[in-house]
């Protein structure tokens, strides 16, 4: 079904309903000027005959007076009957200047002085052409009496009398001539539709010129609106990892400071444990103070990896084994012992990456499904995938936890950020950081039958 929803489809629409309409608004504003047009010409043409026949018969002042006489009579038939045979004649009518019809091809009219227009009869004996439609309500014998008829072209030619061998003397009398405006007609609708060819014809050459100007800026924008986002995105990820690198710079350097006390501490209280004098208390307190040293330690080692993450060593590296590897590791950890399931496929891949920080990036994956869901099983799942049109590898690892809040996604890889009391909220900013350095990203996504799925994309190729 045709919707409206695209701007393109949209300007389409609307441009070929304005070129209808202006189609058939110009065709019937210009209708009239075209009938009236036609008229002035048809009477422009009985003008030049009427002007033709009275020079060739010599049609005086005397033969409109006297037109009761024989003689005048065999004048103005002579000259006015051959008017009969023009094609689509009805009526044809001679006054004189007392508008009194003298010759008629209805003799009953003459002597009368029947016409529908008798203002125009008189501009016409001014010296003035006039033409007028007649409706088909328009009666051919004297425009108001009588039954309705054809409609009908009604001319007004005056008829001058001959002077110097010419027709340019005075006016003495006017031609009426009624014709069938059936081929009037056929030529104003002719010409209304070439009109109208011509009108839709530059409509529509119109319409795709400016359809293909939008299309060609819509797309563009489109385009331009796309890369931007891209390079939004792009500039995000610098920044995040600019940030990443100055954070580990900065904690690596405060845990160098504090590491090298902590292990004094543990080596002291080793040696005050076995100086026993009060073993007891001796004992109860160095075991305090090497159970807290030990701690600091591992927190400070912890943070130390963000710092390990900027310096990294590429090798070609089995997907498949990496993962077997990770999660025989996540088997054998005591504090991630969970069931976790690796669904493999078919396809042998091989890429250029640290494997160290891909492992550890992983591990951080699953870590984070295991206490997501404790009671269930993750499973890990390896597959050929596209982002953004790259061919690449993606490594998923799926949970059937909570999922995750809209709040919460727009977090989910700032560093520091947990929704675990217990967590250090590293684990999802140190895998992305390791993406980002291979040139892949992590994914997440809340699936629809509850849990997420967190997925590391890594390209084919990679970056230099």
């Amino acid at each position: 079904m045709f919707k409206l929803t695209n701007p393109p489809r949209f300007f389409a629409a609307v441009s070929l309903l304005m070129i209808v309409a202006m189609v058939v608004g110009t065709g019937l504003v210009q209708a009239p000027f075209f009938r009236q047009s036609i008229i002035d010409r048809e009477a422009s043409i009985v003008r030049d005959m009427v002007y033709a026949i009275a020079v060739d018969h010599q049609v005086s002042l005397a033969d409109m007076q006297n037109y009761t006489d024989e003689q005048a009579k065999r004048r103005l038939d002579l000259a006015f009957a051959t008017l009969t045979k023009l094609p689509g004649a009805a009526r044809i009518k001679v006054f004189n200047q007392d508008k009194t019809i003298v010759w008629s091809d209805d003799s009953s009219l003459v002597g009368t002085q029947r016409t529908g227009h008798p203002i125009r009869l008189g501009r016409a004996m001014a010296g003035e052409v006039q033409a007028v439609f007649n409706g088909p309500d328009h009666h051919l014998m004297s425009g108001e009496l009588g039954a309705s008829g054809p409609a009908t072209i009604e001319c007004y030619v005056p008829i001058f009398a001959k002077r110097n061998g010419l027709g340019d003397g005075p006016v003495i009398g006017v031609l009426s001539l009624y014709r069938d405006t059936q081929d009037v007609n056929q030529t104003i609708q002719q010409g209304l539709y070439l009109l109208w060819a011509v009108i839709g014809g530059f409509g529509l050459l119109l319409f795709v010129v400016l359809y293909k100007v939008f299309s060609l800026v819509y797309f563009r924008q489109k385009t331009a609106e796309s890369n931007l986002s891209k390079l939004t995105v792009e500039h995000e990820r610098i920044v995040q990892i600019e940030k990443m690198s100055a954070m580990g710079e900065l904690v690596g350097e405060i845990a160098h400071q504090l590491n090298n006390p902590l292990v004094g501490v543990i080596n002291l209280s080793q040696l005050a444990e076995r100086e026993i004098r009060n073993p007891e208390r001796v004992a109860e307190l160095l075991a305090q103070v090497r159970k807290a040293g030990t701690e600091c330690r591992d927190i400070v080692q912890r943070i130390l990896r963000i710092n390990q993450i900027s310096r990294s060593e590429l090798h070609s590296t089995d997907i498949k084994e990496l993962v077997k590897d990770t999660i025989t590791f996540c088997h054998q950890s005591v504090d991630v012992r969970h069931v976790v399931n690796f669904v493999e496929s078919d396809p042998l891949v091989s890429l250029n990456v640290d494997p160290v920080l891909i492992r550890q990036a992983l591990f951080n994956l699953i870590h984070n499904a295991i206490l997501a869901a404790p009671e269930s099983q993750v499973q890990v799942e390896v597959v050929l995938s596209e982002h953004e049109r790259v061919p690449g590898v993606m490594l998923s690892v799926t949970d059937a936890g909570p999922g995750f809040s809209k709040e919460t996604a727009d977090k989910l890889f700032k560093p520091f950020f947990t929704t675990r009391a217990s967590g250090t909220g590293l684990g999802l900013s140190v895998a992305q950081h390791i993406a980002m350095k291979h040139g892949g990203v992590v994914l997440a996504e809340n699936l629809p039958k509850g849990g997420a799925k967190f997925s590391i994309w890594l390209p084919m190729v990679s970056p230099s």
